[in-house]
């Protein structure tokens, strides 16, 4: 364990002594003596706090990607009293296997971390389906206009003719005019207007 407060080794090493098939090996509460003791012992498993080595600009995402870098075989979980979906994503990308949340029962934690073991990881679920959702629909917003539409759309956002519009984009009006169209029908509105509005709504005009 890697937290600056030490009742959180307190509470962590009294779980494991309930468990016979867990073992508390050690607590750091600084990056530096975390890193020692995770190169000294090996754990199976590093819990670190989100926020350890804030102090000196870092935090536990950066000490997690550390870690998976130099222990491939240790699983990492993130102990933090955020439920955010873009943490959640930063650390995935650093290679951690767990999220907890801190205000989760202790009681729940040895079967937390035998899922990680047994599965690979395990994410407080709320949080992950809130990243997943915003995933898939990052995913269908980028596919709902191609660029030269969204350029289209900027063009009537504008208050441009089709012709203007055309000039810009070097096509002609009739081109224009036909992929204005076809946003129409796909997206089931009648107006352009409409056509700008959703594409504002989809954060694709930011």
């Amino acid at each position: 364990m890697v937290d600056d407060h030490d009742v959180v080794h307190g509470g962590l090493r009294a779980m494991a002594d309930r468990e016979p098939d867990l073992e508390y090996l050690g607590g750091a509460t600084t990056v530096a003596d975390g890193t020692d003791l995770v190169d000294r012992l090996r754990p199976a498993v590093a819990i670190l706090d989100l926020r350890i080595g804030e102090r000196d600009g870092g935090n536990g995402i950066d000490l997690c990607r550390t870690f998976t870098a130099r222990h491939p075989d240790l699983s990492v979980v993130l102990f933090s009293a955020y439920g955010n979906s873009e943490l959640l994503a930063q650390a995935i990308e650093a290679g951690a296997s767990g999220y907890v949340l801190k205000e989760t029962s202790l009681g729940r934690v040895p079967a937390i971390l035998r899922e990680i073991k047994a599965s690979g990881s395990w994410f407080e679920p709320r949080i992950a389906n809130e990243l997943l959702q915003r995933r898939v629909h990052s995913a269908h917003s980028s596919a709902a206009f191609s660029e030269q539409e969204l350029d289209i759309v900027r063009g009537i956002g504008r208050g441009e003719n089709n012709y203007d519009i055309g000039e810009q984009l070097h096509i002609s009006p009739h081109t224009v005019k036909y992929h204005i169209a076809s946003m129409l029908r796909r997206h089931n509105v009648h107006r352009r207007a409409e056509l700008v509005r959703l594409a504002s709504d989809l954060h694709l005009l930011d």
